[in-house]
């Protein structure tokens, strides 16, 4: 049975958020199964398949450099471009910017893309196995000064990023001598680079006694994660932080309160607080809609899908994405990137409004924009040909299918419809002509940066 059009607004919003949107073809696969099986199917990436990686293994594993930065980046971006994992990309860029890590400072490109490869495989599994993980990290434990933190020095850095921007929140909870007897417990911790793995050094570890969180102990690293993750306030934390994400940036007790139980009653599983999202009445509200300012990912990878062009035909993509304000694997600092209004600024809208543009005129010149545009308004609009024999009804079926169920301020919409009808007097006249300006015209629209 075909989607109701409220149906099909929020297939869009859902996959704005738990994706990077919806190509045509997107359209069709997902609306033909409809939202409570697609939701499923984005919790459970696993059971598609990852096409790029069985790719890589069939060709013998050689079609990137991850010794290079640059290739490292574009790699990944055309992962989230063509996955067919989207919930599972989107968290590996949540994590990307919550255990920020920058190669300014740690200067390995394959340290920092085993650490994307790390949130990957992790992206909506248990958290304190995440900890686990990220604090074994080669690119963390220099990042943050772990690899030198030993029983007669111990380095800080590490045990006060991990409550306070990865686990409990700043000064939430814990003091000045839980931070040292968390750096006093890490010690030992080293990254060897021959091998490219973990290890524990017992001489360089601090074996005496210590006291972290109300509780003591001979505590090692290992420890310390297992006290933080049975913690409310790092429940209170990631819930907080996830539905900011994902929903909407002022989020009330009573949001935070289911996740928070998902997150005890499952063991700590992400999946079953982004469930708890997904399925919440505050996902789909209207507090919730277009609520979002797209991030330069968002926003590059999204109209790389809507436009259907293939990333390797887009020059210096992720410089693009840089100029925006967002260059991968370099966060400016350990607190990420600040997102929201902070992305948007006279510099950095121009790059989007270019971008944009640039896209729409290689689909134009590829000749493809009519075929494309026709299978966004069969996916979204089923009644097109009806209505958009006008320069209004054109207008508002073409908004409509790039931003369904946002509808355009007056002033915005009177502005498309005049470009629309301007020249188009008189017999024989193809309003067809008008689709790649218009098209142009709302993807560098204000409402377009929304998600």
């Amino acid at each position: 049975m075909p989607l109701s059009r409220d149906e099909k607004n929020n297939l869009a919003h859902l996959m704005r958020r738990a994706g990077f949107g919806l190509s045509p073809d997107d359209w069709q696969e997902y609306s033909r199964i409809g939202i409570e099986a697609t939701t499923e199917s984005l919790l459970h990436p696993e059971r598609a398949p990852d096409a790029l990686s069985q790719l890589q293994t069939q060709l013998g594993g050689n079609l990137i450099d991850f010794d290079n930065l640059d290739n490292t980046r574009s790699w990944w971006l055309y992962r989230m471009a063509f996955t067919k994992r989207p919930l599972e990309e989107k968290m590996t860029l949540f994590w990307h910017n919550h255990f920020a890590t920058a190669n300014f400072k740690v200067n390995n490109a394959r340290w920092m893309w085993q650490q994307n490869e790390t949130f990957r495989r992790h992206a909506l599994g248990n958290f304190r196995t995440m900890l686990q993980a990220v604090s074994r990290d080669g690119a963390m434990l220099v990042w943050l000064d772990g690899a030198e933190s030993h029983n007669d020095a111990p380095n800080e850095n590490y045990g006060r990023e991990l409550l306070e921007l990865f686990t409990m929140g700043q000064g939430n909870g814990y003091t000045e001598a839980d931070i040292k007897g968390a750096a006093r417990s890490f010690t030992g911790w080293r990254y060897d680079p021959p091998t490219n793995r973990w290890r524990f050094d017992p001489f360089r570890h601090d074996d005496n006694w210590k006291t972290f969180l109300g509780q003591s102990g001979n505590f090692h690293g290992d420890d310390i994660l297992d006290i933080i993750a049975r913690r409310p306030e790092t429940a209170r934390f990631l819930a907080s932080k996830l539905f900011r994400f994902f929903v909407h940036d002022d989020p009330s007790d009573a949001d935070l309160a289911p996740l928070e139980k998902a997150y005890f009653d499952s063991g700590f599983e992400v999946r079953a607080m982004l469930a708890a999202i997904f399925n919440a009445p505050s996902f789909y509200s209207e507090k919730a809609r277009y609520a979002l300012i797209k991030s330069p990912v968002d926003f590059v990878v999204m109209t790389l899908r809507t436009l259907e062009v293939k990333i390797l035909t887009v020059n210096k993509i992720d410089q693009t994405i840089a100029e925006m304000g967002q260059e991968l694997f370099n966060p400016p600092s350990v607190k990420g990137w600040d997102g929201g209004r902070a992305w948007i600024n006279s510099r950095t809208l121009l790059s989007r409004v270019n971008f944009a543009t640039d896209l729409a005129n290689r689909a134009n010149e590829r000749g493809t924009l009519d075929d494309l545009v026709k299978k966004h308004l069969d996916a979204t609009v089923p009644d097109y040909a009806e209505r958009w024999s006008t320069p209004a009804g054109l207008t508002d079926v073409l908004w409509d299918a790039f931003l369904p169920g946002l509808p355009p301020p007056n002033e915005t919409r009177a502005a498309l419809v005049a470009y629309s009808a301007d020249g188009m007097k008189g017999e024989n006249v193809d309003l067809k002509m008008k689709l790649p300006g218009l098209v142009k015209l709302i993807l560098s629209a204000p409402e377009y940066q929304l998600a």
